[in-house]
């Protein structure tokens, strides 16, 4: 009998717990004699196999010290997580919170990313990703530097050791790699990151779609297309201003996987690629 898919709200709650009870320092055994139960139910709850009814989810919370807005949004939210929903499309807006959208990531097996304008976040060398965050004039310094930490911290899941490290398949516009973001010595070692990246890890692949390719799909869009352990469904990430918002109909997430295979038809092979980002370090080099 095939696994019941279960909701996106349920991956996000769960992906947060896990990463909440990694931060308090408590194995899954020691969470389990929280609510009196076995380690494999607090799996469970960590990978959205079920979900955490409310006075467990407080208990838990109370154990790992959340308190104040984070601890209302995930009630609110796991409370939503159990809400059956129809079969049709659905969206589902990622809260404010960035780290939220972090905790789910760490629970992809995979990811495949494209955009026209910008490197993907765990790609992202410091001084790229700082001058990107500092543009929002609205963030105070303390919480451009929070999120600047935390941004580095993706990084991590392509090197994980814990479990299989994400497989990540990035195809970039070639303005995003001219894009000068933080000036040509910032791009430079932007872009020689990349190349270190592909070359060290097999489960990182980078393909560059080369100004005048043509129409596609996905022009003017960031998307990333995120696969999860069963029954956790796909999930397609777009990103805009201010949030992000995942899509997990079915069918058009379907659609939007088929959408992306043509893109990466479209783009330069791996070593056609390594070989154009090669070109543009030495324009830089010579600029």
């Amino acid at each position: 009998m095939s696994q019941r898919q279960m909701n996106t709200e349920r991956v996000q709650v769960a992906a947060t717990l896990r990463r909440m009870r990694e931060e308090a320092g408590l194995s899954r055994e020691q969470a389990a004699g929280v609510l009196s139960c076995t380690a494999s139910k607090i799996g469970d709850l960590e990978t959205g196999r079920s979900g955490p009814k409310p006075l467990e989810l407080a208990a838990l919370l109370d154990r790992y010290g959340i308190t104040g807005e984070e601890r209302e949004e995930l009630i609110e939210f796991a409370r939503a997580s159990q809400t059956r929903r129809s079969r049709g499309g659905h969206w589902v807006t990622i809260p404010v919170s960035h780290r939220r959208f972090s905790d789910l990531e760490r629970q992809a097996t995979s990811a495949i990313f494209y955009s026209g304008e910008i490197i993907h976040g765990t790609l992202q060398i410091e001084a790229y990703a700082w001058a990107l965050l500092r543009r929002n004039i609205l963030e105070s310094p303390e919480v451009r530097e929070r999120l600047l930490k935390l941004r580095l911290g993706r990084s991590a899941e392509l090197s994980r050791t814990h479990r299989p490290p994400l497989r990540l398949w990035c195809i970039l516009g070639e303005a995003a790699l001219r894009s000068g973001v933080g000036g040509p010595a910032v791009m430079r070692e932007q872009l020689e990151h990349l190349i270190t990246m592909t070359t060290l890890h097999d489960n990182v692949v980078v393909q560059v779609l080369p100004l005048g390719s043509g129409v596609h799909d996905f022009m003017g869009l960031t998307v990333t297309l995120y696969d999860f352990p069963p029954p956790a469904p796909r999930m397609l990430h777009y990103d805009s201003v201010g949030r992000g918002v995942v899509q997990d109909g079915k069918d058009e997430v379907s659609e939007a996987a088929h959408m992306m295979d043509l893109l990466r038809a479209k783009a330069l092979g791996h070593e056609e690629s390594t070989e154009f980002i090669q070109d543009i370090i030495r324009e830089l080099e010579e600029s």
